[in-house]
């Protein structure tokens, strides 16, 4: 069974690890005037018991916008998170706050000297007043502009004003500092602007986006100036991800295609073509990983979940398929049952393979074989939104007691589950244990009845 680490009072739609004991959720109800708040949410995970829990340390407010995509990764200084909102892409800076303590305590210690220094001119009174006139103002401004970008769809234009009150937000708590570092628009769709999916490279140099007018276009940090715009598809873009050695980006969209694309240049360099015989196009790649290996760095991989691309009487099965990485053709692919497939997660050292599912299902796979090893059934109530591994580390087998691996997910539903696999050699060794025993009951039952004990 899934461990419901927590709960948010706002819908989900995606998870990303921070570090080993703090993961990011996002999500919210968007611009409609619904009353459910849109936010970024810091959790650090804890061992209670024998359950691991998930205790909010930090709320950032997106507001106007809900956060529908998410990726992040250290840069040194802190945190870099890269939040996709409607049409637009923002860059935040997550750090700890003890940063921020310090200059906090500089400014107080500035202030207090410009107040005294001001009471013995003979003008505290009249600097007080005028410092309380600036503050309502400012207070005015922002009210102001937020009220204006709250009058704006989820999905439509934003323009510059809500750009600016989103890059000017800066919150803090006891324990982190969100700070914004750029906005930029990443979709133009003419009706309904939409980032689906953003991806940092490995090294932190550039991230892609990928939306709704089917444009894949890579960015620099931090100042998310453009680097490639690539009319990559004739529809959106359902997924996207970078190559670990960051050279080449895979697109997989709506129209049916999935191309290969080369970093430097923008130009194509492959398409992926299925072996599986079904008919043209009654199928579609909906999510799209690289994985590599702890051991061998150099060995990559890459998987693929493909679901119908139209609903029939009877329901069809969903896929895995795991392909070369360098030649760019299929080498296993593996039947997922008929529940439709809705996310897709790599753990950091290639062994697993996370999937979620629309009717709210977990399952854990073996990368290299695509065996199922674990499913829970309806972990969530809805769909499955976003999914990321734990770390396999000495930390997460403390938090979970000794689980093999720990995939986390998130919905609509407001939940952040938790689905450990436990090791499979002791799950192995229980089955062996009362198989004998089974056993043993039997053959005593057996020479009772034939009078021989």
């Amino acid at each position: 069974m899934a461990v419901r680490l927590c709960s948010a009072n706002y819908p989900l739609y995606a998870v990303t690890l921070l570090d080993d004991s703090h993961i990011l959720v996002a999500g919210g109800g968007g611009a409609a005037r619904t009353g459910v708040e849109n936010a970024m949410e810091i959790f650090e995970l804890q061992g209670e018991g024998k359950n691991c829990v998930a205790t909010s340390i930090h709320k950032h407010s997106t507001d106007p916008r809900a956060v529908m995509s998410l990726a992040a990764r250290s840069d040194g200084k802190g945190h870099l998170v890269a939040a996709g909102m409607d049409g637009k892409c923002q860059l935040f800076r997550i750090t700890k706050s003890n940063v921020a303590s310090d200059e906090g305590e500089q400014d107080a210690d500035k202030e207090a000297s410009r107040v005294n220094q001001a009471g013995k001119r003979g003008k505290k009174t009249g600097e007080r007043e005028g410092g309380k006139r600036g503050r309502r103002k400012r207070g005015k401004k922002t009210k102001s502009a937020e009220n204006e970008a709250n009058l704006r769809k989820r999905k439509g234009s934003t323009g510059p004003k809500a750009e600016k009150s989103l890059e000017g937000t800066e919150h803090t708590s006891s324990d982190y500092k969100v700070e914004s570092l750029a906005c930029v628009d990443t979709d133009f769709h003419k009706e309904e602007p939409f980032q689906k999916v953003v991806r940092f490279s490995r090294d932190g140099d550039i991230i892609a986006t990928g939306g709704a007018d089917g444009h894949v276009r890579v960015w620099k940090i931090p100042k998310l100036e453009k680097k490639l715009d690539i009319k990559a598809h004739l529809d959106e873009i359902d997924d996207l991800d970078i190559s670990p050695s960051g050279n080449k980006i895979v697109s997989v969209s709506r129209d049916h295609h999935a191309y290969v694309w080369k970093v430097e240049s923008g130009k194509r360099e492959a398409e992926l073509h299925w072996d599986k015989k079904v008919p043209d196009k009654s199928y579609r790649i909906k999510a799209v990983r690289f994985g590599t290996s702890q051991e061998k760095k150099s060995t990559v991989q890459l998987y693929t979940m493909h679901i119908p691309a139209r609903r029939e009487r009877k329901p069809l099965p969903c896929y895995l398929t795991k392909w070369d990485a360098m030649k760019f053709v299929p080498e296993k692919t593996r039947s997922t049952g008929t529940d439709v497939l809705s996310s897709l997660a790599v753990s950091d050292d290639g062994v697993f393979l996370g999937v979620g599912t629309n009717s709210g299902d977990t399952m854990i796979y073996v990368s290299w074989s695509l065996q199922k090893v674990h499913r829970v059934s309806e972990a969530h109530g809805i769909f499955v939104t976003g999914l990321s591994f734990l770390k396999n580390n000495a930390v997460t087998a403390e938090l979970t007691k000794g689980a093999e691996t720990a995939l986390v997910s998130v919905s609509a539903d407001h939940h952040v589950n938790l689905t450990p696999l436990r090791p499979r050699f002791m799950i192995s060794v229980w089955f062996a244990v009362i198989g004998f025993l089974v056993l043993i009951v039997v053959i005593m039952v057996y020479l009772g009845q034939q009078g021989l004990m």
